[in-house]
């Protein structure tokens, strides 16, 4: 008899890079999947739309906390297997009688209520987890669609605008001005703006009219011929490490406001007057006293391979940057090979999967 998969995931990473090669690796085996959207402050507003495009059985949510946990508490599923978002759903899905699994890349709260925590990395902060490897690298193997480099022998730069509608909507005008800026620095640089699968059709011919060169083909075949990339933290640094791209990872202040936080913090710094008033002056805070870095390689690595660029920072200043790393081959080099030691190559849904199947067969 099939069994049945419930697949929990809330924001647009996870969806796109975790849930989608799973659902193939899950269909491929026979099993029946249902993906659970749940509720995130870091949403798209396009989950519905994609999730619906990956092959699974059924989709449902997101929904306000008390309809989610009334779905999960009633899910017919026959093992969970979360994949984002706060493991109390997953817990109220398997209702401690059905197999419940977790993929993730830092601790959660709960973690011990799992059958089994599988991690990309090994990770001091998760002694008991199984590392398995990223399962982007899966999701990288799966992107199609056509090329949209136009020029030959020219110096190839991305830009990544973020899979959240206001961030993209604050970094249009930003993103024009360092355009601008950089072609009276360097010469023959062709531009392509890698849209995120939420992108609207609409706003891809906003990019479009702007001379930005927007493409919505797959990271890995915008990222093949890719000699730079600017983008901002997130599951593109990722990306752009399994595929050797050279990076600078940009968090210019005047974008403080659109960036969402998670838990009561969050809820209270997008409220109204006061919250709104205080959340730039935290956020700035919180930037200027950080220790840890923000892109994810420089994370595992614990050092500075991708550049990262933090605060009040104009156009022509990033544009200034870009120019700098642009005319140096040598550390752009480096950083190549760095990333790309980094990288896996590994069929990492393919594993998860074996790994549940020895505890519920």
């Amino acid at each position: 008899m099939m069994k049945k998969v419930l697949l929990l995931a809330n924001g647009p990473g996870e969806l796109w890079c975790w849930v989608r090669p799973m659902v193939k690796a899950l269909k491929t085996r026979g099993y029946g999947v249902t993906i659970g959207l749940l509720p995130c402050q870091f949403s798209s507003g396009e989950e519905v739309r994609l999730a619906s495009s990956l092959g699974a059985d059924r989709v449902f949510g997101p929904y306000f906390f008390l309809k989610s946990a009334f779905k999960m508490l009633n899910d017919d599923s026959d093992l969970v297997l979360q994949l984002g978002g706060d493991l109390l759903y997953g817990l109220m899905a398997s209702r401690g009688k059905k197999p419940f699994f977790c993929y993730t890349y830092a601790p959660k709260p709960l973690m011990e209520k799992t059958d089994l925590v599988m991690t990309a990395w090994e990770s001091p902060l998760m002694p008991k987890s199984v590392p398995v490897g990223d399962l982007t690298s899966d999701a990288l193997a799966m992107d199609e669609g056509s090329s949209p480099w136009k020029e030959e022998g020219s110096f190839h730069l991305v830009f990544f605008p973020g899979s959240r509608p206001a961030i993209r909507r604050a970094s249009f005008k930003f993103l024009s001005e360092v355009k601008d800026a950089l072609g009276r620095l360097v010469d023959n640089v062709e531009i392509t703006t890698a849209l995120s699968p939420f992108a609207s059709e609409g706003e891809v011919n906003e990019w479009e009219e702007a001379g930005l060169a927007p493409s919505i083909a797959g990271t890995r075949v915008i990222l093949e011929r890719a000699d730079l990339a600017l983008t901002q933290p997130g599951t593109n640094t990722l990306e752009l490490m399994h595929l050797g791209v050279p990076t600078i990872v940009a968090v210019p202040f005047r974008f403080l406001e659109h960036v969402p936080l998670g838990g009561l913090k969050g809820i209270f710094l997008e409220t109204p007057f006061l919250g709104k008033m205080i959340k730039g002056k935290f956020l700035r805070r919180a930037a200027d006293s950080r220790r840890d870095f923000l892109a994810w390689p420089n994370r595992i690595a614990k050092e500075m391979i991708m550049k990262e660029v933090v605060g009040d920072i104009a156009p022509a200043e990033l544009a200034q940057v870009l120019a700098e790393l642009m005319l140096d081959k040598k550390e752009r080099l480096r950083q190549k090979e760095r990333l790309i030691s980094l990288a896996e190559r590994e069929k990492v849904a393919e594993k998860i999967l074996f790994l549940i199947e020895e505890r519920i067969c």
